[in-house]
């Protein structure tokens, strides 16, 4: 097989995006290929293409013949199951972005034939539409014959076998499809020791992700083999749709993530040409897409790490802050403390409501240096769980030093009082938490009073507030967003995680719901309620809403010392809060005055050992073994619908986030290739080559 770098159109495309935004970069030498290859099921011949990392090549000239650098079964595949139009213009971007940005060698799956890419007539759409949609054996061979051939391909230049799928609108049809078909046969192994394998055998499907791919009535024909990711438009997909998805995935006993975003259209990762396309749903998407392929390709593994008091951070002294303070100065510690600047602190804070009544909650603080000028940081407000705050080497400390490493001041609201900081005792578990679940005002009070604290400390920026609550601290946000608080403008989004939802939480405010609402939930926890009428409450309060939901994960699931703790649920609603958090400060920029506090610039060679999710965690998930995830809900019948018809082009889409120049993210890239005007005039020369 003859490589080749991308015609010179790709160049000069990557040149034109460069002028037309000056925070994008584009690499103008992917490395691509023709594959052409035959349909098992019809013998209709098929042309897909295989695009390389670039970083694979080494072009030390752009008119020579690419030197490949040495891949020992190291390169995974990622095969593309393209939308209606076949294989075009987006699907070419596409697998250039997974390339690039991800590492993966990209694979773009004919479904057609090879003289039907790039199909723009809507009877043919339709016809080829229903064809396969009818017809799911021929479907799911399209699809196995492009994982082979990908795979086959890869191999060449020494792939690693490891293949995942992914598809847009009838792309993600067929990866639901396949993945319902690809299920676990029970073999015996050398020992004759009964095992589940997947019944593909080799290449094994790590992994499927499906973008607003059509639902229908899928077959369950037995276990589920790989774990599936579904991102969903909240105005495209009817809820009671997605439930039934959900049990049939249950049915399948499969291990699933399924993502959903407000007032969302089909289509709407469609850059190229689709006018429903949504800038923020496809960020939020592809980071989702990302995390998820790097935790099935086994490069980062499930779970999050605890962090350990002396290792990853330090107790200062208490103190006794008032609402106008509220930080203590690492300065002002004994010399063990200044011996450990490297690591995170975390200090106890006494503080009031502004009536007197006693609260104590702790503070983590990013590692800082005496009378340094910086920018202020953003902030995290904890609304702990029925237990209390836990003490300062409690279970929200521990969260609080994690989003601490992230580079976040971050408080631990105490809404109890300081009399119960630690509740041990069922009789007064229900005592509190009933009472506070009663008493809305009372809760949105005690959690105001917290946001307070965050407002006065000097070293945070007051613009990018985010709360987040864990079980009855989850309800005690959703309570807050629905409420007339006096900061909610100042607070950017709230995050319940595995919340008591249900009864659902009355909306106080009269106007739209201010902060970004996420909610991220257990698939079978019952604190939860129903999604459908979730997600109809909060497009009544007119909210913008993002909500999860993870297979086999009951209420807990983050944590660390419960029977209910569920790797995968809790390190992928982290990784979720955590890039939202991240992709908010971005868009909006963060503070730009500085200021001299006690404290400055984050040591990123600090002497505190790496917390990062990385594969060598105590709480690593053997990508083969997908117990943890699996959980579902049956769909129902659709004939071919007007979302896959391309009939309803109208645009509901919320107010997008406009991403900072500075910040040069994936959405920057992807907004380039939305030039399309001059990327359509390429694209002939493109296929071309």
């Amino acid at each position: 097989m003859a490589f080749s770098k991308v015609s010179s159109a790709a160049a000069v495309l990557a040149l034109a995006c460069v002028i037309s935004n000056a925070a994008v970069t584009v690499t103008a030498y992917a490395v691509q290929e023709t594959v052409d290859y035959v349909g098992s099921a019809d013998d209709v011949a098929l042309q897909g293409y295989i695009v390389y990392p670039s970083s694979m090549a080494d072009i030390e000239d752009s008119t020579e013949d690419l030197a490949f650098l040495d891949y020992p079964n190291t390169l995974h595949t990622v095969v593309i199951v393209p939308d209606w139009d076949n294989i075009n213009e987006y699907e070419l971007t596409r697998a250039q972005m997974i390339a690039d940005e991800l590492g993966y060698a990209a694979f773009v799956a004919d479904l057609y034939g090879a003289d039907l890419h790039d199909v723009q007539d809507m009877d043919t759409k339709v016809e080829q539409a229903t064809k396969y949609r009818s017809n799911p054996d021929l479907f799911n061979a399209r699809i196995r014959d492009a994982i082979v051939a990908g795979v086959a391909a890869n191999s060449l230049i020494g792939g690693s076998g490891k293949v995942a799928i992914i598809g847009y609108c009838l792309g993600g049809t067929g990866v639901l499809s396949y993945s319902f078909a690809n299920t676990l046969v029970e073999e015996e192994d050398e020992e004759n020791t009964a095992i589940n394998k997947n019944a593909g055998a080799y290449p094994f499907v790590v992994g499927a992700v499906s973008f607003h791919g059509g639902l229908m009535d899928f077959e369950v024909t037995g276990e589920m083999a790989s774990p599936v990711l579904v991102l969903s438009g909240g105005a495209d997909d009817a809820g009671t749709a997605v439930e039934a998805l959900e049990a049939s995935l249950k049915s399948a006993n499969a291990t699933w993530q399924i993502t959903r975003y407000s007032d969302i259209q089909h289509g709407f990762t469609n850059f190229v040409n689709d006018d429903r396309y949504n800038e923020w749903a496809d960020e939020r998407s592809w980071s989702e897409m990302k995390s998820f392929l790097q935790e099935r390709f086994g490069e980062t593994s499930y779970g999050t790490p605890q962090p350990e008091q002396g290792i990853h951070y330090v107790l200062a002294e208490d103190v006794d802050v008032g609402v106008d303070v509220s930080v203590s100065r690492m300065s002002d510690g004994d010399s063990d403390t200044e011996r450990d600047m490297g690591m995170i602190t975390v200090t106890t804070v006494d503080y009031e409501d502004d009536e007197g009544f006693a609260l104590q909650g702790y503070l983590a603080v990013p590692p800082m240096e005496e009378g340094t000028t910086m920018k202020q940081l953003p902030a995290i407000l904890i609304v702990p769980d029925w237990d209390g705050t836990s003490g300062p080497t409690g279970y929200e400390a521990g969260r609080a030093v994690l989003g601490a490493l992230d580079g976040y001041i971050v408080m631990v609201a105490d809404v109890y009082g300081s009399n119960y900081t630690d509740v041990a005792d069922m009789l007064t578990h229900i005592e509190l938490s009933t009472k506070y679940r009663s008493d809305p005002d009372l809760f949105v009070k005690r959690i105001q009073t917290g946001v307070d604290q965050l407002l006065a400390h000097p070293a945070v920026d007051t613009s990018m507030i985010f709360v987040t609550g864990y079980c009855l601290g989850g309800t005690g946000a959703i309570d807050y967003a629905f409420s007339t608080a006096n900061a909610l403008d100042n607070v950017k989004a709230v995050v319940p995680i595995h919340g008591g939802l249900t009864p659902l939480r009355a909306v106080q405010t009269t106007d739209s719901v201010t902060p970004y609402v996420m909610i991220l939930s257990g698939g079978v926890d019952d604190a939860h309620g129903n999604t459908t009428e979730l997600e109809l409450h909060l497009d009544a309060a007119n909210a913008t809403w993002e909500i999860s939901r993870y297979s086999n994960a009951q209420h807990g699931f983050t944590g660390w010392s419960s029977p209910a703790y569920q790797p995968m649920a809790d390190s992928r609603s982290w990784m979720s809060t955590m890039s939202l958090f991240e992709t908010m400060v971005g868009a909006g920029g963060g503070s730009s005055e500085e200021m001299e506090v006690g404290s400055a610039e984050m040591h990123s060679d600090g002497e505190a050992e790496d917390l990062s999710h990385d594969e060598d965690e105590d709480h690593s998930h053997d990508e083969d073994e997908d117990t943890d995830m699996g959980e579902d809900h049956s769909h129902d019948e659709s004939e071919m619908s007007e979302k896959d018809m391309g009939i309803d082009h109208s645009d509901h889409s919320h107010n997008e986030i406009e991403m900072s120049e500075s910040e040069l993210s994936s959405a920057d890239r992807r907004s380039a290739f939305g030039v399309v005007a001059m990327a359509a005039a390429l694209f002939a020369a493109l296929v071309a080559v």
